[in-house]
């Protein structure tokens, strides 16, 4: 099996080292296509032996891989970002996909790390077995496909969060792995950038109930609930079946504490889909309620799905405070603690009024 290592760049000088080194001694050519850097990214790649070529940014990320990958020549393409690598234990286990000749497609798991508490369900990186996880307290899992058969017939498609999952999915068939990719521009990601993303999507909008899905949770993130709320409604009008926009509406009215209303949505989310997050907030909804029984029940299913997550043992041990189970509520705190150190003041804060 001969492999393309495939980036694109703009002012990646110091990550495109990085990315490249963690794989170059799979890959037998390496391929980046620079969209307008103005440090060193280019000379630095083309001194690990990359080849360079310049691509017209023109707002959309698929535009710009596929012209990437258009200069590929071997039989399979490594899709990474300039802020991405593959641990050195896992290239084996890449180049061992060449057996699985049924599929065109193969699916990784992205770790984004963050340095945070409360984020979107999160795992702990607290005992990881990758030295990568050491940079952050957590990271957020996403699978995604970048490894995939050197043909035409696929290519990305999304103007901000692009995929080559569609165009596969037409012609054959993607086998899911467990090969992690260590994601790391979201430690340094600031909401200026999510506001250029959602910029982005809303000169491409296209009436799809995922991308509108998308924009609802950047708008969120930079707390623009009133817009989010608006394309979150196009998105359940557009797809009433679609789970993860009704959890996100619950989300937000938990914020906005409409308790009840998001009561009603979050169970209406349930019934479509299985999701950590789903369980976590019916467990706060709950709680709020003083359903305390109902409450606890809803954060154990969904630690059974996501046991790492130090939100949901925080959000547990504020329940059992409230039904007055202190013993319960120092064990569930203490293990939030140590999933996640970031939880000390606010733990220590509560331990000691127990």
């Amino acid at each position: 099996m001969s492999i393309s290592l495939c980036i694109i760049t703009k002012n990646n000088q110091n990550t495109i080292k990085k990315c490249i080194d963690s794989v170059r001694s799979i890959v037998d050519e390496m391929v980046v296509a620079d969209t307008g850097s103005t440090d060193k990214t280019i000379e630095i790649a083309e001194s690990l032996g990359a080849k360079v070529y310049s691509f017209e940014w023109n707002n959309s990320f698929s535009d710009a891989k596929n012209f990437c990958i258009s200069h590929a020549t071997k039989e399979y393409i490594l899709a990474l970002d300039a802020d991405e690598t593959i641990a050195e234990k896992d290239l084996e286990r890449l180049k061992f996909l060449e057996k699985e000749k049924d599929f065109l497609g193969f699916s990784f798991i992205q770790r984004n790390y963050k340095n945070c508490i409360g984020f979107f369900s999160s795992v702990s990186c607290t005992n990881d077995e990758y030295e990568e996880s050491k940079v952050a307290s957590c990271f957020i899992p996403r699978r995604i496909v970048r490894f995939f058969k050197n043909t035409p017939k696929i290519r990305f498609q999304g103007v901000v969060h692009d995929s080559v999952e569609p165009s596969i999915n037409k012609i054959g068939k993607i086998l899911e792995t467990t090969i992690p990719i260590h994601h790391f521009g979201m430690l340094s990601r600031d909401s200026e950038r999510t506001k250029m993303y959602i910029e982005m999507e809303k000169m491409n909008l296209k009436g799809d109930y995922f991308q509108d899905y998308q924009i609802a949770i950047q708008l969120h993130s930079i707390g623009n609930i009133p817009e989010a709320l608006q394309f979150l409604e196009k998105s359940i009008n557009r797809n009433p079946n679609f789970h993860l926009s009704w959890l996100e509406l619950g989300i937000i009215l938990i914020k906005l504490n409409k308790i009840k209303e998001a009561e009603k949505v979050l169970k209406r989310a349930e019934s479509l889909g299985t999701h950590e997050m789903i369980f976590s907030h019916l467990g706060i909804v709950y709680g709020i309620l003083q359903n305390f029984n109902l409450s606890i029940s809803y954060f154990e299913k969904s630690l059974s799905i996501n046991p790492k997550n130090p939100d949901v043992y925080f959000n547990l041990a504020l329940t059992y405070i409230q039904s007055e189970d202190k013993e319960k509520a120092k064990d569930n705190l203490k293990k939030a603690l140590y999933l996640n150190p970031m939880y000390r003041e606010k733990v220590e804060s509560l331990l000691s009024k127990l």
